[in-house]
């Protein structure tokens, strides 16, 4: 079993990376600048980030550590880019300790949290790109660990509070509620769970339902990643030219996506309630969310980190390998499409080669993914 001092060293060398990928990509660039603008939105024009057009497609958890740091940034003359990335370092070095907790009891030692802990996909998306997916899925495995520990009302608010942060975890409530027993638990375990963010939700939907709907429930992802980035990918080999990937360029294909996926993760559920999938709770959700990445089609980059916790969690050779694969293809992604994110002279966007490395690394990150949900639910078969 590690000693504390071993667990605090894993913790300490994961913060320290991340503060120095902060340090160095002190930016405002990419969605760094637009938590700038709802920042400069909710602290000059409204309290409302939702009437900002095309600039919150998130809960309303995040907006207030926008406005924090931005305030936080005017009134001290401290980086805005630094300061509103901290708690996202914090959340990441969050995930290494609960990484090597979880380990530690199962034997595994520090592996996992030093998997992570080294991981360029979070390294890049958590402390270079400044993405915050990293504090929703903290939020999860602490939703997963009070599960296992049988404290369900504490493991329904983190759930919470995770879709609180950002929407994704929404997918998982339904693993959770299939492991929650009898009906009557299941509708308390999902009025904790959703309560909490209706609630929050509600004053913005009396305020403007309409900027609501639009900005938050009208959002679609972006073809960046996954297979209608492929498809964007290929019209800019044949042509030249690279068309736009916000969702509202690719209607068709999002519409396709939305009934491919949605039709996944039903089966999905079904085998899982049925007891088609011996699986447990960390596989069952990340089973999930690699169907999320397989089916869906139009990616962020970020959605990439989604399976980093689990998969250094369970580890196994196809993690590995899609871990190589999606570290190719953000490195290409960024430098073809948004170089500010890498670094301050920034290369002249449409670099073929950057190009090619972000097409390429896309289908082999779409490939493994398959390849990796596919050896998940082999081995959920089999238990």
């Amino acid at each position: 079993m590690a000693s504390p001092s071993a667990r605090r060293l894993v913790v300490g060398v994961a913060l320290g990376l991340r503060l120095l990928a902060l340090a160095l990509s002190d930016r405002e660039v990419a969605d760094v600048l637009r938590y700038r603008k709802v920042a400069d939105h909710v602290l000059d024009v409204s309290w409302n980030p939702y009437t900002a057009p095309r600039l919150y497609p998130y809960p309303p958890v995040w907006v207030w550590v926008e406005a924090a740091a931005g305030r936080l940034a005017r009134d001290t003359g401290l980086s805005f880019a630094v300061l509103v990335k901290l708690p996202v370092a914090a959340a990441d070095a969050g995930i290494v300790a609960w990484l090597a907790g979880w380990g530690a009891r199962r034997g595994r030692g520090l592996r996992p949290a030093w998997v992570y802990a080294l991981h360029p996909v979070s390294l890049l998306v958590s402390g270079v790109h400044g993405q915050f997916d990293a504090i929703a899925l903290l939020l999860v495995l602490l939703a997963v660990s009070c599960r296992g520990e049988g404290r369900r009302t504490a493991g329904a608010l983190a759930l919470s509070a995770a879709v609180a942060v950002k929407s994704f975890p929404v997918l998982l409530v339904p693993v959770f509620l299939a492991q929650a027993g009898e009906r009557r638990e299941r509708l308390r375990d999902a009025s904790l769970v959703l309560g909490p963010v209706l609630l929050l939700l509600a004053p913005y939907a009396i305020a403007d339902p309409g900027a609501l709907r639009r900005e938050l429930f009208g959002y679609g992802g972006v073809a960046d990643f996954g297979w209608i980035a492929l498809s964007r990918g290929a019209r800019w080999l044949a042509t030249g030219v690279l068309p736009r990937g916000e969702a509202a360029s690719w209607t068709v294909h999002v519409a396709a996506a939305k009934a491919v996926f949605l039709a996944a993760y039903g089966a999905l559920l079904v085998a899982l309630a049925r007891g088609r999938l011996g699986f447990d709770l960390p596989r069952a959700c990340l089973a999930v969310l690699l169907a999320f990445l397989v089916f869906y089609g139009a990616l962020s980059a970020q959605y990439l980190l989604w399976v980093v916790p689990l998969g250094a969690l369970l580890g196994g050779r196809v993690f590995a390998l899609w871990s190589a694969a999606a570290t190719a293809a953000l490195v290409g992604f960024y430098a073809f499409l948004a170089p500010g994110v890498l670094w301050p002279a920034a290369v002249p966007r449409g670099a073929p080669a950057w190009g090619l490395l972000w097409v390429g690394g896309a289908a082999a990150v779409l490939a493994m993914s398959a390849a990796w949900l596919l050896s998940v639910t082999r081995a959920g078969e089999r238990t």
